[in-house]
């Protein structure tokens, strides 16, 4: 008998399915290493039906011993298949797959009731890249440069040219109107977009209707594009807006704040369509939509975002899954001479994550599911809600310098850290029994609340003014949100420029409108200004006009207006107007006014 190969179940039904010469056989299936990861039969336990085996027994090696007649007609045993015997193995289409096995690590874990050292607070310095910006186009424009207009306008051109308008143009004054009319829909919404054309005097909008005609604005929002359509990656799921997204990347990466305190978690962008990605999260503000892994600031500032496309591309390294991956994946993107503390939630922490942060050269501090634990001698949950309320349970591995520090507060919550633990206990405000009392909380729970919220912050400030426009393309959404997040991003370095501190300084809505209002008078015809409101002239004032219009020292002709209306910088009466500003302005007047802060 010649040697016989190590077959699984699956193979072994498939040969016996060929054989013609097999009379009855009995397949022993090798149980697992593990008798936890033992499946029963699908069907009934009754009847032993070969079809009702699980995915895991068909992969499962197994032994056969067939009945077969012999050369004389005698009926006898054979153990498994003779090589000559075997038929061609079946392809790779018929053959099931074996799965990847994940790499098992035994880590030695020294558990003692004793406390880490306190680590300092690593501190935050302001950027010198913030200090020479002072109005909110600058500091959108780091982001949005002419790069990434460039970007928009060829691969929105080449697109309608590829459906067959060859005469389609397009200059990237026309792309940055069209960004402010998407970027006006987030806090000026209508229930239809065509509405700001239309002449109603309830929904009529001078200011979009002067800067883009309607069909003009239909053919933008038809071919808009941020990809060469003839060569898409045929393993990226995100293949369509992959470009935007890595230029986005790379200048949020870039011009970064410099935070040491960072957070790690999921955001969502809303989508009610079909498409392989699509998420549900239940209990999200957000639960229809695809995941983006965020990594954010304190403020929300979001410094990398990765679309995720499944666990099998979110699964990088098998021996931390798929939370342990995506947070090494995202330290990996930061500059690798600095250290910083990040913060996780449930999903992402694990023990051997703080092991493979550690090696790193980071901090890390997140909540920690009860089953991950390893075996650490933690005081059980049922014991825990017995304790009086601000009561905890420390104990750390001496070996990797991790903590792990089980508190009850509203709820037994559970914090894995190697940069903080308990010491030193801070006070917090709690109602009990109709009063507000002070209750003990460690101190890495006070970090973990004050650095955490950091991806939350941006779907705030993301969902306050998200554009409004919305189409049935599953990439629509995946284009508009890096938009939003560039003004978010903007306004959270503006804050931290002189400009940002100062008295007088805007708002987010007001920095929203700033851009909307500087892109919309860029694309605005000179014949249209000023509008006519009843018998008085309509023009803005200097303190409404932007100053990247105002002092950009480009295309500021005095020419004759239709009425008399009064001069913005002397305020007297004038005859002339400056044909890009759309004041009323004396032709001595105009330099004081367009170089004046």
């Amino acid at each position: 008998m010649s040697a016989r190969k190590i077959l699984t179940v699956h193979e072994i039904i498939s040969c016996l399915e060929e054989d013609s010469r097999t009379i009855s056989a009995d397949i022993y299936i090798t149980p697992p290493e593990n008798d936890d990861l033992s499946d029963e039969d699908s069907g009934s336990e009754e009847t032993a039906d070969i079809s009702n085996l699980a995915r895991r027994q068909l992969l499962a090696e197994a032994e056969v011993r067939r009945t077969v007649p012999s050369s004389e007609g005698i009926l006898e045993n054979v153990d498994g298949f003779d090589q000559e015997e075997e038929e061609e193995p079946p392809t790779t289409s018929q053959a099931i797959e074996r799965p990847a096995k994940k790499v098992k690590t035994m880590v030695t874990r020294k558990w003692r009731y004793t406390d880490i050292s306190v680590k300092p607070e690593k501190e935050t310095v302001i950027p010198d890249f913030v200090l020479d910006k002072d109005n909110p186009l600058q500091f959108f424009e780091m982001f949005f440069d002419n790069e990434v207009f460039e970007l928009l306008r060829s691969s929105t051109e080449n697109n309608a040219i590829a459906k067959g308008h060859v005469n389609f143009r397009l200059t990237i004054e026309e792309v940055k109107n069209f960004i402010g009319i998407l970027l006006l829909s987030g806090y000026n919404n209508v229930s239809r977009y065509r509405l700001y054309w239309d002449q109603s005097i309830d929904t009529h909008h001078p200011g979009v209707a002067s800067c883009m005609t309607r069909n003009r604005f239909d053919e933008l929002l038809r071919f808009f594009h941020a990809c060469d359509n003839s060569s898409l990656p045929p393993d990226d799921k995100f293949g369509k807006v992959r470009p935007l997204w890595d230029m986005m990347n790379e200048r949020w990466l870039k011009f970064f704040p410099g935070d040491k305190h960072l957070s790690i978690d999921e955001s969502m962008v809303p989508y009610f369509g079909k498409h392989g990605t699509k998420q549900h999260i239940h209990g999200k503000p957000i639960r229809f939509g695809y995941k983006i892994w965020s990594l954010c600031t304190r403020l929300g500032y979001l410094i990398y975002g990765e679309p995720y496309q499944g666990a099998k591309t979110g699964n990088t390294n098998p021996n931390l899954g798929v939370g342990g991956s995506v947070v090494t994946n995202l330290i990996s993107k930061l500059p690798a001479t600095d250290h910083y503390s990040f913060y996780t939630d449930n999903f992402f922490t694990s023990l051997r994550l703080l092991d493979e942060v550690g090696q790193m050269g980071h901090d890390i501090t997140g909540t920690l599911r009860a089953n991950r634990t390893e075996g650490a001698p933690l005081k059980d949950i049922k014991e825990m809600k017995k304790t009086a309320r601000g009561s905890f349970h420390q104990i750390t591995d001496v070996l990797s310098n991790s903590t792990l520090v089980r508190y009850n507060d509203n709820n037994i919550v559970t914090i894995a850290s190697t940069e903080s633990g308990v010491q030193p206990i801070g006070k917090v405000k709690r109602w009990t029994n109709n009063k507000r009392i002070d209750v003990d909380q460690p101190h890495c729970y006070q970090l973990y609340n004050k650095y955490m919220g950091g991806v939350d912050r941006l779907d705030q400030n993301v969902g306050k003014y998200r554009i409004g426009i919305r189409l049935k393309r599953w990439y629509w959404q995946m284009m508009m949100f890096p938009i939003n997040v560039c003004v978010n991003n903007a306004y959270q370095l503006y804050r931290l420029s002189p400009a940002g501190q100062a008295k007088d300084s805007h708002d987010f809505l007001s920095f929203t409108r700033y851009i909307v209002q500087t892109y919309l008078i860029l694309g605005k015809a000179s014949s249209s200004l000023p509008k006519r409101i009843g018998n008085k002239t309509a023009m803005p004032k200097k303190k409404n006009l932007p100053d990247s219009i105002r002092l950009d020292g480009k295309d500021h002709y005095i020419i004759r207006n239709e009425t008399q209306v009064r001069c913005r910088e002397c305020h007297k009466n004038t005859k002339f107007r400056c044909s890009k500003c759309g004041v009323g302005l004396h032709q001595h007047c105009s330099k004081s006014f367009h170089t004046e802060k």
